[in-house]
């Protein structure tokens, strides 16, 4: 059986944490949410962060709502840029790799950073109707221009608000040849 599912590549951003985000922008700090995301209730914002290494610094845009946790998802090119060594995850977790934090109105250091594994978002409804479960692991093949590519253990993150999608980072997706509007096909394998 397989499943058509859409393909999202997705760019360095940081998720903050309530506190973090007035310490970094001031008490009175405000965001305006600028572009609706695939995912429900998920925005791009006018808030941008410096993110800083022993080499160097990136900008990372704060996509909304707030976490319970700070999270910066980067790639792997970026951390060779900066001289962070973050690990694969699908959640920010104690190895996370630290990293300065700078707003309009403070700095921060989190253990934080992140290069984001790839994952398939999913309702509890389109899980079942696929028949997988959250920390379940698939394959998704997507045919580009660079011939038919295979997308192994990709973990499924299942939450009401979510919507069928597969996110890979910007590394992934170069390497790929995804660019534009992109569909794959999710293999389930019966036993």
């Amino acid at each position: 059986m397989s499943k058509k599912v859409e393909v999202e590549v997705s760019a360095r951003h940081i998720h903050l944490s309530k506190n973090d985000f007035e310490f970094l922008f001031g008490p009175e700090g405000q965001y305006k949410e600028i572009k609706e995301l695939s995912q429900s209730k998920e925005y791009a914002t006018d808030k941008e962060v410096e993110i800083i290494g022993p080499r160097g610094k990136l900008s990372a845009r704060f996509l909304s709502p707030f976490r319970e946790k700070t999270q910066v998802e980067i790639s792997a090119t970026d951390c060779h840029q900066i001289g962070v060594f973050a690990p694969y995850e699908v959640d920010v977790s104690e190895g996370a790799a630290e990293i300065k934090i700078t707003g309009t109105a403070g700095e921060i250091k989190r253990r934080a950073a992140i290069i984001a594994k790839r994952h398939l978002h999913c309702n509890p409804g389109e899980a079942r109707g696929i028949g997988i479960a959250d920390g379940d692991h698939v394959t998704i093949s997507v045919e580009t221009k660079r011939g038919v590519i295979i997308f192994r253990s990709i973990e499924v993150k299942v939450a009401r608000n979510y919507h069928l999608r597969l996110h890979l980072d910007t590394d992934e997706g170069n390497a790929a040849g995804i660019s534009g509007r992109c569909f794959g096909e999710l293999i389930i394998e019966n036993d």
